[in-house]
């Protein structure tokens, strides 16, 4: 805890005492940008994604349907009919209905003040003080639990504050019962698939000697020649490959050299499919310009672009 290898001083950490690097010098290698060319050819495919976002949002329409309500649902209650003037009615007390659970309210069922102060100056009337009787004539006792009654003697003010009653948690009563659910309503798992469809006079086979799917002829062979590496959606060549380069030239410096490009297609979209060509075609002129600065001879520099593959070959033979 105290002590030993803890309070020794702590070595310095490398490089303490070096200045700082200058942020303006870094990096020092030129990034690989893709070419004026390529950059149209994104920028095109970008504005072609952004059209078809919309109108697939504009097809599927809001996210918010209109959800209607669940069958049997109960209607609404209806607003109890308003006593005509001068009707004593005794207020009911509330109850749950049959079936269900929850918690009653009488704050919100009784009346108010105000309407409690209606309700006695009407009985007043009628021959039935209800009101509180002053007991001096310099004395004003406004009616009402928990409200402040203000007395005024010469002058003078002064506040009292009833107090107001203890106001309790409502009482929560659960008559509600959640019936059994029978099993013919669970839905049956079947033990195998459903039969195929019959239909008169003709001949339907089963699901098992349904042929598969016919496959398309594609070319699935891997493309001879030395691999280049290309940054990702561009038609700039990746770092670190002027050896590759070095040899080629060096093993046959006048060539032939066939250069195929490839446009990393993702669907099988026609349109796609022509902007990944286009991509490869770029991946293989810029090829043939580094071969070309390494004295190799345009004329003995043949270029091809496909769809699909990634990156691009250099080979000798077609």
């Amino acid at each position: 805890m105290r002590g030993g290898v803890i309070a020794s001083q702590r070595p310095p950490p490398p490089g303490i005492y070096d200045p700082y690097p200058h942020v303006g010098l870094t990096p020092t290698t030129t990034p690989d940008v893709p070419s004026p060319q390529a950059r149209t050819l994104i920028t095109q495919q970008l504005i072609r994604d952004r059209n078809l976002t919309y109108r697939t949002v504009a097809a599927n329409g809001t996210l918010m349907p209109q959800i209607p309500p669940p069958p049997g649902a109960a209607a609404a209650p209806k607003k109890a009919a308003t006593p005509a003037q001068g009707t004593n009615v005794a207020p009911q007390p509330a109850t749950l209905p049959e079936g269900t659970s929850g918690a009653i309210m009488d704050a919100a069922e009784a009346p108010s003040d105000q309407a409690a102060t209606q309700t006695g100056a009407t009985a007043g009337k009628n021959g039935k003080p209800t009101l509180p009787s002053a007991k001096s004539p310099g004395s004003n006792m406004l009616p009402g639990a928990g409200k402040t009654a203000r007395q005024t003697t010469d002058g003078e003010q002064k506040d009292a504050e009833v107090a107001m009653p203890e106001i309790g948690m409502p009482e929560v009563k659960s008559t509600a019962q959640t019936q059994p659910t029978p099993p013919s309503a669970i839905p049956q798992i079947p033990s195998g698939p459903p039969a195929p469809p019959a239909f008169p006079g003709f001949d339907v086979p089963s699901d098992a000697y349904l042929p598969d799917a016919i496959r398309p002829n594609y070319d699935l062979s891997d493309a001879k020649g030395t691999a280049i590496h290309c940054v990702p959606q561009s038609d700039q060549i990746s770092s670190g490959q002027d050896d590759t380069f070095t040899k080629l030239v060096a093993k046959t410096p006048h060539g032939p050299f066939y250069v195929r490009g490839f446009g990393s297609a993702a669907s099988l979209d026609a349109q796609d499919q022509a902007d990944a060509v286009q991509l490869g075609l770029l991946r293989a002129q810029t090829i043939a310009k580094k071969l070309i600065s390494l004295n190799v001879p345009a004329s003995a520099i043949h270029i091809r672009g496909d769809a699909f593959g990634m990156g691009a070959r250099i080979a000798t033979t077609p």
